[in-house]
C-alpha cells in the first residue's frame, strides 16, 4: 500500500460544504395578533386581550383618537384639575394592561375594554375605556381612577 507523497506547495482540494438548511419563516407576534383580531369579528367572539391591547397601542401611537362627550367631560374636569394631561392618557393606552372583559360595542366592528396603568407621582391607577372602531380609530368612552 503505497501512499502518494504530500506536496506542501500544492493546495488541498476544497472541502465539500454541507448545504445549509433553508431558514424557517419568521413568525412575528404582531402577525399573530393581527390574525387573532381578524378571526374575531363582531358579533362572534371578542379579540384576545393581547390583540385588543396591541390594536389600542397602535391606534394611540398614531393618535387616531376621538372622545365621546362623557369621556371628554371626565378628562377635562376630574383629571385636569389634579394636574393630569393627555399624555397620562396616552401612557395608559400605550403601556397599560387590559382589565376585565372585552365586549362588543353598539355597532358592528366595535369592541370595548378597559386599559389600566399606574401613573407616575401617584399611588393610584388610571383607567381608560376605549372603543376600537373598525380597527381604524379609538373613541374614549370614559377616564376613571381605579380605587380597588
Amino acid at each position: 500500500m503505497a501512499t502518494e507523497p504530500i506536496d506542501p506547495h500544492v493546495d488541498p482540494p476544497p472541502a465539500q460544504a454541507e448545504p445549509r438548511p433553508e431558514p424557517k419563516p419568521e413568525i412575528r407576534r404582531e402577525d399573530v395578533l393581527q390574525l387573532s383580531w381578524k378571526l374575531s369579528r363582531w358579533p362572534n367572539q371578542p379579540p384576545s386581550p393581547e390583540a385588543f391591547a396591541a390594536t389600542v397601542r397602535r391606534l394611540s401611537q398614531a393618535r387616531r383618537i376621538g372622545y365621546l362627550d362623557h369621556g371628554d367631560f371626565r378628562f377635562e374636569t376630574r383629571f385636569k384639575e389634579m394636574g393630569r394631561d393627555v399624555f397620562d392618557m396616552y401612557h395608559v393606552l400605550e403601556d397599560g394592561i387590559v382589565d376585565g372583559n372585552i365586549e362588543a360595542g353598539k355597532k358592528e366592528g366595535e369592541w370595548t375594554g378597559k386599559m389600566v396603568a399606574p401613573l407616575e407621582g401617584t399611588s393610584r391607577k388610571m383607567g381608560v375605556v376605549p372603543i376600537v372602531v373598525q380597527e381604524k380609530r379609538l373613541l374614549i368612552k370614559t377616564v376613571e381612577w381605579e380605587d380597588r
